[in-house]
């Protein structure tokens, strides 16, 4: 027979259904949010350490360069310090002096010359310096700051067309007085750019990285890449608003993220002051370089969620199926009684599971959707007017 227990078991079963595609949606959301952490997580330890990356290898140039530029200055010190022996010993001389600055000069094979300059800006002295030589830097900036401030140290110039190499190339230069103070020249080495631009190579800047030397203003000096038509950006100050606020905020060095440069690449870039000099190294790590590994894992994890997704989606869609037609059955078993039921002989009463005898139109109601109403069929009908004929009170 049909039992009311049955019902209720089926009822905990949708129940438990619909808890179990509730859990699947939490899963899932919580799936997704772990994910989405994960990943802001990770991009940013990624970009904490491209900052670092940056730094250390904008330390590393400044350091190298700063380092060169300390032994050039060494040895234009010398350079000084033999002319005047020279000039207190009868006067320079042509040939002793020339031998001098070749030994000097070999010492630096990354230098393109070591030369001398009178008070006049004529190139007198040095390699690649032909005998009566009427080549003359006067006005050259260096020379003109070193001809007019007796105080000036070491001077380094803007990218120049070299005037007798016709390369682009760097200048540092140093006053030279004679015994009595008065201006004598300059002494100077030349740094091809091509060098400075091949001494950024030496670190792993990815493929898309870039360093640059800047000058005091931060106008553009060397790159790497190396720019093949120099003319056209030397002194150039493409930077960005938030490099050039730092700058104007006094500050020598930095890390900032901007889209900037020549090219436009969004990068994180790390600046640092060459010492006392007027010289910034400006280095940059391009955010699709740094960021390759991440992406690549992001993907995965993506893949990952959105078959773990289809999945569940999937699994919630088949239990939520076996939810309905659960209910829809046990909506037709409770409208519907079946099996057997103990019903009385006599009164027709129906035996409950509790031993309880109930009447016939109690139990069906309590027990399926029916609803009852009253009435009276022929042959009762004829039985009961029959009844009331024979009664001696009905008036017969």
């Amino acid at each position: 027979m049909f039992k009311p227990k049955d019902w209720w078991t089926s009822r905990h079963r949708i129940g438990a259904t619909r808890v179990v595609v509730s859990v699947l949606l939490l899963v899932n959301l919580f799936v997704f949010a772990m994910t989405v952490a994960t990943l802001r997580q990770g991009r940013r330890h990624a970009e904490e350490a491209a900052a670092l990356s940056a730094q250390n290898l904008t330390q590393v140039l400044e350091s190298n360069l700063r380092g060169d530029i300390q032994k050039i200055d060494l040895a234009l010190f010398a350079l000084k310090g033999e002319m005047k022996h020279q000039m207190a010993t009868g006067g320079l001389r042509q040939e002793l002096l020339n031998s001098y600055i070749s030994q000097l000069f070999s010492q630096f094979p990354d230098l393109s010359s070591i030369r001398t300059a009178n008070a006049e800006g004529r190139i007198d002295h040095g390699i690649g310096v032909q005998p009566g030589s009427t080549l003359s830097i006067s006005d050259r900036a260096y020379f003109i700051e070193a001809q007019r401030n007796a105080r000036a140290g070491l001077m380094i110039s803007e990218p120049v067309v070299g005037r007798i190499s016709g390369q682009w190339v760097v200048v540092l230069a140093r006053r030279v007085d004679h015994l009595d103070g008065v201006f004598a020249g300059v002494v100077y080495a030349v740094i091809p750019v091509e060098h400075l631009t091949q001494s950024m190579t030496l670190i792993n800047l990815g493929p898309h990285g870039t360093v640059t030397l800047r000058g005091g203003d931060l106008g553009f000096y060397a790159k790497y890449p190396f720019i093949e038509a120099l003319g056209n950006v030397v002194g150039r100050r493409d930077i960005s608003s938030t490099f050039q606020a730092l700058f104007q905020q006094g500050q020598t060095s930095g890390v900032y993220t901007a889209r900037g440069g020549l090219d436009g690449v969004e990068r994180i870039y790390s600046f640092k002051k060459v010492g006392n000099h007027p010289l910034y190294i400006h280095l940059g790590l391009a955010v699709e370089d740094y960021l390759a590994k991440w992406r690549s894992e992001a993907r995965r994890y993506w893949i990952f969620v959105g078959m773990f997704t289809l999945f569940t989606s999937a699994l919630a869609w088949l239990l939520h199926r076996a939810w309905r037609r659960e209910r829809v059955r046990a909506r037709e078993e409770v409208q519907e009684l079946r099996g057997l039921l103990p019903i009385c002989a006599t009164c027709k009463k129906i035996r409950d599971d509790s031993g309880y005898w109930n009447q016939i139109e109690s139990y069906v109601q309590a027990h399926s959707a029916a609803q009852f109403t009253h009435g009276v069929c022929p042959e009762c009908a004829d039985k009961l007017y029959a009844e009331m004929r024979e009664s001696p009170d009905s008036g017969a």
